[in-house]
């Protein structure tokens, strides 16, 4: 079984705030951007997740985020198994149809996030400011 990971700069915290009268309007942004990922994933996938993403404060050196990216920040990381392997599989990338997808999608910025986001979207190929990495972390 396959499980892919994503971690993000961007505020992913999975709210359960569908409706803006439900919590404040923070907790529903934040859980919009949740919603934005898992509707990238579901354009290949049904997706199985046992925990919600985490959010830590650690540093980002290393990690694979854009040069302009340095110090501690808050990452935060998904784990989540495709219903099929190779679902998001283009020539030898597993996770590399995924990736395109997600590339530039639009997110609500300014929620708890600790790196200036110019643009709002998911960022996942720009040498200086990606700000999202998927990768392959269990199976084919």
């Amino acid at each position: 079984m396959e499980i892919i990971q994503v971690k993000t700069l961007i505020d992913i915290t999975y709210t359960n705030v569908k409706r803006a009268n439900q919590g404040t309007q923070q907790e529903y942004d934040q859980h919009k951007n949740w919603v934005t990922l898992s509707q990238c994933v579901e354009m290949r996938s049904i997706f199985t997740y046992i925990d919600p993403p985490v959010c830590e404060i650690v540093d980002v050196k290393g990690m694979g985020f854009g040069a302009e990216i340095k110090g501690k920040h808050k990452v935060w990381t998904w784990n989540f198994y495709p219903d099929r392997e190779l679902a998001f599989a283009i020539d030898d990338n597993p996770v590399g149809l995924l990736v395109e997808v997600m590339h530039e999608v639009p997110i609500i910025k300014n929620l708890t996030e600790t790196i200036n986001i110019d643009r709002a979207v998911f960022d996942c190929f720009n040498s200086a400011t990606k700000n999202t990495i998927i990768k392959l972390v269990s199976g084919s």
